[in-house]
């Protein structure tokens, strides 16, 4: 089986192993971010998928009120006509009032200035003056007669006008009504299409840190991860319909139930673990701990198998307290070492045991000397 790579403690690496490290976290952020700017990208233009397109307002309003938009027009064109029409009319009337009270004044000056030579009625001027003033009068009352007809059927018009409006008004409500409607059921059938983009990748996001994490390629995993975390509490809220923050919480909490339960097993197998190491000789349990465990927690002063602090018991110490694991060795010229440094800090070649040392039982200590 292919060894897995430790992701622990960084400072338990070499000074190129941290530098690595680094460089693949900079690998698995900069993977998150271009996948992050694709998975906008898809998000975004899902909008799209449905057949058809998005919903329009105008071709529900225009479906809805077409016939009515023709019949308003037909009547308004009419309404302009009759409205050239009766201006017409109001400057005919005007002119035929004008003249006939200029005639009239003249008719009256002339009355006033002539001398009478007999009967009037049998006077012909006066006659012609008064029939004149007569057809004068009758243009007058015949302008007045056609605006008035022209103002009933103004009237008619708008009227018809102003109930085609009401249509039209009632019309284009119910059409704002199928169109939110509509509206709805697309952005419902988008939604569907950009949660099943994004939570299978959560899913896979999951299987794969919960599989793959401690592999050689990691990086990738780690990437993944947080573009699938990215793409799904991010990138998708703001197209969330007004119930698809529910969507997002239950996932949430199912996250951190999962979350919950996979680290409470986790802790479970550890804990199992180091009871069934415990159970196992001090030789055993020394050949079983890795070496970069050991560099880390010594650093921490901890115990490489029980994880607790052997330094309670001094300094000086030579097996932990807790468990009875040997943690120091003295080399065969003399020098005190690490039990799982592989070269000793003193002569600096492979650290042998002394005599006394070899020579005693893996439970005992070894005799002091005189």
């Amino acid at each position: 089986m292919r060894k897995e790579i430790n992701t622990g403690n960084s400072q338990a690496y070499s000074r190129p192993a941290r530098l690595l490290k680094i460089a693949s976290w900079i690998i698995a952020i900069a993977f998150a971010i271009f996948l992050n700017m694709l998975g906008s990208l898809v998000i975004r233009d899902l909008i799209y998928a449905p057949r058809g397109g998005p919903p329009n307002a105008a071709q529900f309003s225009e479906a809805a009120t077409s016939q009515l938009d023709v019949q308003m027009r037909d009547l308004q064109l009419q309404r302009d006509a009759l409205n050239d029409k009766m201006e017409n009319a109001r400057i005919a009337h005007d002119r035929a009032g004008k003249l006939y009270v200029e005639a009239r004044e003249s008719f009256r000056n002339w009355i006033a200035t002539r001398q009478a030579t007999g009967d009037s009625r049998n006077d012909p001027e006066l006659l012609a003056r008064t029939q004149k003033l007569d057809e004068l009068q009758a243009s007058v009352a015949g302008w007045q007669s056609q605006q008035n007809a022209l103002a009933d059927q103004a009237r008619q018009i708008d009227a018809h006008l102003n109930q085609l409006r009401i249509e039209i008004a009632a019309a284009r409500q119910a059409a704002d009504k199928r169109y939110e409607a509509a509206s709805r059921r697309y952005e419902l059938i988008v939604f569907g299409w950009r949660l099943a983009l994004t939570l299978p990748l959560l899913v896979v996001a999951v299987w794969l840190f919960i599989r793959f994490r401690k592999r050689r390629y990691w990086p990738f995993v780690y990437g993944f991860g947080l573009f699938a975390l990215t793409a799904f509490f991010v990138e998708l809220v703001p197209y969330l319909p007004s119930f698809g923050g529910y969507v997002r919480v239950l996932v949430g909490i199912a996250l951190v139930v999962f979350a919950g339960i996979y680290m409470l097993r986790a802790f479970q197998k550890y804990v199992e673990r180091k009871r069934a190491d415990l159970e196992q000789s001090r030789t055993e349990r020394a050949r079983g701990v890795d070496y970069e465990k050991a560099l880390s927690t010594f650093q921490k002063k901890l115990c490489p198998s029980c994880d607790k602090p052997w330094h309670l018991g001094g300094e000086q110490a030579s097996y932990c307290i807790h468990c009875g694991l040997n943690l120091f060795k003295v080399c065969a010229c003399g020098g005190r070492n690490f039990a799982f440094f592989p070269f000793c800090n003193q002569c600096g070649e492979p650290v042998t045991e002394t005599a006394e040392l070899r020579s005693a039982e893996p439970g005992e200590r070894p005799p002091a000397s005189n």
